[in-house]
């Protein structure tokens, strides 16, 4: 008896580590939903839908980089316009690029504006005003929604994105999707942030503790809305690969994308409190939630299962984390 408990003290400790066992719960599940998919779902497991799964779930991840921004930081956080900002950033630059890379440049300074705006507008309400996020980025992205479909009323779309786009969201290099090829440095640089540097150091710090974060001297407010620029300006670059992948933007294109990638942050292991978390955590959350979906889909039981697994995912791991925060 003294063996075994040495033995599991030995691998709580030492062979995996707090900060990634849910990393090792995701990669399980994972890997028993390929392994129940397979048995029942012919191709399932095929080297051609596990891409195919890597290459949509890449979208979910980038989006739920953004989520994440804003819940690391605390202040019960979230971003429901990260979907109209990519839509309206895609219905605006496809007619400027219109399949030309000569404009490119132009394309990504209007991300770049757009977001900044819209995130700074997200950062002053719900930082220096003190409204509530659900309902601050609820409103705007309803906002979003009504220029885009003011915008598109009564025309079609024009405009094609440049190629650099369609090459690095659509496109393949051998099997392999050129859209993993953006995913893995943005993951490098955003664990990289989050782990190593100062910045990552003070989200985490104001997420984790708000009011000795101010009494170390850190303005709150100011990094707080400083994420939901981030978060905008990221959602609003992503809008191009979207409109790359897509080859034509159409309203709510962006949308779908909300949901699941607070699903795979909840997934992931990010406390909703802020303070924590691991980006490599949200992927793995990403490619599980992405699966899942094909696995229905190939079941017959279309969108209505899908966001019937969602839903009850989501209910589950927040009861679990309101669980482990009641425990503490």
């Amino acid at each position: 008896m003294e063996t075994l408990l040495k033995r599991a003290i030995f691998w709580r400790k030492w062979v995996v580590p707090t900060k990634y066992r849910q990393i090792l719960t995701i990669l399980v599940l994972i890997v028993l939903l390929y392994i129940g998919g397979g048995t029942v779902v012919p191709g399932f497991l095929s080297l051609e839908q596990v891409l195919l799964t890597l290459k949509l779930a890449a979208f979910i991840a980038l989006f739920g980089l953004c989520q994440m921004i804003v819940i690391v930081a605390g202040g019960s956080g979230l971003d429901l316009s990260v979907g109209y900002m990519a839509t309206l950033t895609a219905v605006l630059t496809a007619s400027v690029m219109d399949g030309r890379n000569e404009y490119l440049w132009l394309a990504l300074l209007i991300a770049f504006a757009l977001g900044a705006l819209v995130g700074l507008a997200n950062g002053v309400l719900t930082s220096y005003l003190r409204l509530p996020p659900l309902v601050v980025t609820l409103a705007m992205a309803d906002i979003l929604q009504g220029i885009v479909n003011a915008y598109v009323a009564g025309k079609a779309i024009t405009g094609r994105p440049s190629p650099i786009l369609v090459i690095l969201s659509a496109r393949l290099t051998g099997v392999f999707p050129n859209i993993l090829y953006v995913l893995i440095p943005v993951a490098f640089v955003a664990t990289l942030v989050f782990q190593k540097t100062k910045w990552g150091q003070i989200l985490f710090g104001v997420g984790a503790n708000e009011r000795t974060a101010y009494l170390c001297g850190i303005n709150v407010r100011k990094v707080r809305c400083l994420t939901f620029v981030a978060s905008s300006i990221l959602a609003s670059l992503i809008g191009l690969l979207l409109l790359g992948n897509m080859g034509i933007a159409f309203k709510d294109m962006g949308s779908n994308y909300v949901m699941p990638s607070i699903a795979a942050v909840v997934v992931g292991g990010v406390p909703l409190s802020g303070g924590g978390g691991n980006y490599l955590g949200v992927i793995l959350g990403s490619v599980f939630l992405q699966a899942l979906t094909n696995l229905l889909t190939a079941l017959g039981l279309g969108d209505a299962g899908k966001w019937l697994g969602f839903g009850i995912i989501l209910f589950a791991m927040l009861s679990i984390y309101a669980s482990n925060r009641q425990r503490r």
